[in-house]
């Protein structure tokens, strides 16, 4: 059975995870060569049009942790959802080239673009009719952390902490922590912190 474009328009609008579903769908359509150059090259009907090549290459990276200018285009990200943290994208260079260049779409948030081309490209989303009642994937992130010593805290910004550290010798070591990368500050004097990768 094959859905038309008003019922992929409803399911996707129902059930906003599906429209990364719909964004992986249609990128494992690009060839290996579009995905890597971001520009749709053979008009053969199946991946993003060219008009979305390069903001749906970067949507289907963003949603699937692909790096596509690696040869095999092997998962190097944590894959993420548009649902969720799809805001991240806003800031991105190629999503302020995109909405410069097509204006009509400048009031979008990366979540209504990436579903209004997932309704241009309707009829590659056979795939999505067994997904529909799938539950949302749920993606657990494993972080290991360290635990960082620290003397004082020196100067504490909206976005980072400089600490500073008195080795064994007496000689003091400052140095700036992005906040993102504290899990806790539970203990004074101490801070688990992520592993960078």
């Amino acid at each position: 059975m094959t859905l038309s474009k008003t019922q992929i328009a409803t399911l996707l609008n129902n059930h906003p995870h599906l429209v990364d579903l719909a964004i992986t769908i249609i990128g494992e359509n690009q060839t290996a060569d579009e995905l890597g150059s971001k520009h749709t090259k053979y008009q053969n009907g199946i991946g993003f049009t060219a008009c979305y090549g390069n903001i749906g290459t970067t949507f289907y990276q963003f949603v699937t942790g692909r790096d596509c200018r690696q040869a095999g285009h092997p998962v190097r990200w944590t894959p993420k959802s548009l649902v969720t943290d799809g805001n991240v994208l806003e800031r991105t260079r190629d999503m302020k080239r995109f909405k410069r260049r097509n204006p009509h779409h400048a009031h979008l948030t990366p979540l209504q673009l990436a579903r209004s081309i997932a309704i241009h490209h309707w009829g590659q989303l056979a795939e999505i009719l067994n997904a529909q009642t799938a539950p949302a994937p749920r993606l657990t992130e494993t972080v290991t952390t360290v635990t960082v010593t620290y003397t004082r805290v020196i100067r504490e910004t909206q976005k980072a902490v400089l600490l500073e550290k008195v080795d064994s010798a007496g000689i003091a070591w400052e140095r700036w922590l992005p906040k993102s990368m504290i899990v806790s500050r539970n203990n004074p004097g101490e801070l688990e912190v992520k592993c960078p990768a």
